[in-house]
């Protein structure tokens, strides 16, 4: 049999992964089953079992490459605007795109999949490390505004991020049940970026 080369492997894992994010969008995590997958793929079990043994470590291989791609956004966030306001301003845009697209977001199935497995101990665990790294990314972010006298925080910045995290994480949620219209998206958003301004201390 021949030896498959490392990039070949590497091009097949990606694609099964970006197969399963839509299957994973379509139904959830908790609907998925490794047969959805199987079929997504065109691949046989056996093949899909060569490179993941469940759905779990599918999953979170997907979420592995959402993190790197997030993280090179915050990157992005704090190099191309002239201030961390306009990054803080454009980030909410972005997530309010995000927000009116959830076909195409894995962060309603992000929540289910907390939800899902809160009382499993690894998983759990992965989840409460993932969110802890996310607060301390808006956190820094804040804290180059502090040092450049944008901010005057009148809360600490920890709360903020987690404040601003956890309205994202329940717009995602509504959205699974309303229209972006009755939940209000826009007043929503503008809602939020009134309390960022005001708990960031925004110094015009």
């Amino acid at each position: 049999m021949p030896k498959v080369s490392d990039s070949y492997k590497e091009k097949r894992r990606h694609e099964i992964l970006k197969n399963a994010e839509k299957v994973f969008i379509n139904k959830g995590f908790g609907g998925t089953t490794m047969t959805d997958i199987v079929n997504a793929t065109g691949l046989s079990r056996g093949g899909l079992y060569h490179y993941f043994s469940n759905t779990d470590e599918i999953y979170q291989a997907l979420l592995h490459i959402n993190d790197e791609e997030f993280n090179e956004y915050f990157d992005k966030l704090e190099g191309d605007y002239s201030s961390i306001w306009e990054a803080v301003e454009a980030f909410l845009k972005d997530e309010e795109q995000s927000l009116k697209n959830p076909e195409n977001s894995l962060s309603p199935v992000n929540l289910e999949y907390f939800v899902i497995g809160r009382h499993e101990a690894g998983r759990a665990q992965y989840m409460s490390n993932r969110y802890e790294r996310w607060v301390s990314k808006f956190v820094n972010l804040f804290e180059i505004g502090v040092r450049n006298g944008e901010f005057s925080p009148v809360q600490s910045l920890p709360s903020i991020a987690m404040f601003l995290i956890n309205s994202t994480d329940a717009m995602h949620v509504q959205l699974l049940l309303l229209s972006d219209e009755k939940a209000d998206l826009k007043g929503q958003i503008q809602a939020l970026r009134l309390y960022l301004q005001t708990a960031l201390g925004v110094v015009r």
